[in-house]
């Protein structure tokens, strides 16, 4: 990505450097020579903002193709599985948590390059509405130099209508703003007086060069004018497509970001050094399982930053015929055994019931001490970190 970023950061260079060079400003009253020119500047402008166009929908291409989605998806997945061990397991791995804070560090960078990218569009955004201005401000100009030849005309049969059209007409032009455009309707009504006034002209003298070239100048620059402005709007609408997904997914990062710091903060979890143990088959505490108990209540943290999770566990002797009917699998059999304590827990010693979440692995967690089954017929006790 750096390399296209790079690209595009050069090409922006040179074109923003090359509109911010000085222009002379046009005359009061334009000859054939300076519409010529403009004419040339505006065709210039369309290119460029369809240029800008490229670069816009290239950009959004390539921020597609680095299948961010997927690549947001792997991070959430690696920070639920840190919080999941650290939390439930307390377990860390450290080397793996400063990878994972470095791999989503340059996609935070690579995002910001992108928005630099972004600003300078805007820029060139901004150079162009100045322009487009600029045309249409030179078109209102030379409908003025048609107004004042129209009152200058002093032919006795001149229709006083073209006169009042062109008024008129210029005055919803002269209110021209980019983020509007011009107003078409009075454009195309000032054309037609002006073509009826060439045509009252035409009937005195067929010479009427400087009048038709006039009314040729003043068609092209609307017509150039009119396809920047339409190439603008296009621009303007990429621009805000890429700002939004831009938005978008920085919020995503930073919203990784804030997962990854809020996980570095949460404490460990412990396992209570004391399990509790079962006969086969038998979910029925103990007296020892009762000692334990009592002595695990006095060591409860008097914080409220804790859960207390009660896991049950069995063995990988099947459920026997006898057992059937109340335990389907080992499944059961764990879960009815952390049952089992929970209601000591919360009959005997009172326990808050909000603090405890109950869990059963079954016979798929055996004691890894040793492969003695009596030692995974168990309960555990973890205290978990609650979860900001």
């Amino acid at each position: 990505m750096k390399s296209i970023l790079s690209m595009i950061v050069m090409s922006l260079v040179f074109n923003v450097a090359a509109h911010a060079a000085p222009t002379a400003a046009p005359s009061p009253i334009p000859t054939r020579e300076d519409m010529y020119i403009l004419i040339k500047e505006e065709l210039m402008l369309t290119v460029e903002i369809y240029k800008t166009q490229v670069e816009i929908l290239s950009m959004m291409v390539s921020i597609h193709q680095l299948s961010l989605e997927s690549q947001n998806d792997e991070f959430s997945n690696q920070i639920e599985e840190f919080r999941r061990l650290k939390q439930y397991e307390g377990k860390f791995n450290a080397e793996r948590f400063a990878l994972l804070q470095e791999q989503l560090n340059k996609a935070r960078e690579d995002l910001s390059g992108v928005n630099l990218i972004l600003q300078q569009h805007v820029l060139k955004v901004k150079q162009a509405e100045v322009k487009i201005q600029e045309n249409f401000d030179n078109i209102n100009k030379l409908a003025q130099q048609f107004i004042k030849e129209v009152e200058s005309n002093k032919k006795p049969d001149l229709p006083p209508a073209i006169l009042k059209t062109m008024k008129e007409s210029f005055t919803g032009m002269s209110k021209a703003i980019v983020a509007t455009g011009l107003d078409k309707k009075a454009t195309d009504l000032f054309m037609r007086a002006v073509d009826d006034y060439v045509k009252f002209e035409s009937s005195y003298d067929e010479n009427q060069g400087d009048i038709l070239q006039n009314q040729m100048l003043m068609l092209q620059s609307y017509s150039s004018a009119e396809s920047a402005h339409s190439q603008y709007a296009d621009m303007e609408t990429y621009l805000n497509g890429l700002r939004k997904m831009l938005d978008a997914e920085t919020a995503r990062k930073n919203e990784l970001q804030r997962r990854l710091d809020e996980l570095k903060k949460m404490p460990m979890g412990k396992t209570y050094e004391d399990k509790i143990y079962f006969a086969s088959g038998s979910v029925t505490l103990s007296l020892e399982a009762i000692r334990i108990l009592n002595k695990f209540a006095a060591s409860v943290p008097s914080d409220d930053d804790y859960e207390i999770m009660i896991t049950g566990f069995a063995d990988t002797t099947p459920i026997g015929a006898k057992l059937k009917h109340k335990y389907a699998s080992n499944w059961e059999l764990s879960l009815a055994r952390s049952s089992a304590v929970v209601n000591y827990m919360l009959e005997k010693l009172k326990f808050p019931p909000e603090k405890i979440i109950i869990a059963g692995k079954g016979q798929y967690a055996p004691n890894q001490d040793t492969d003695a089954k009596d030692l995974s017929r168990r309960v555990e006790f973890r205290f978990v970190p609650k979860s900001k």
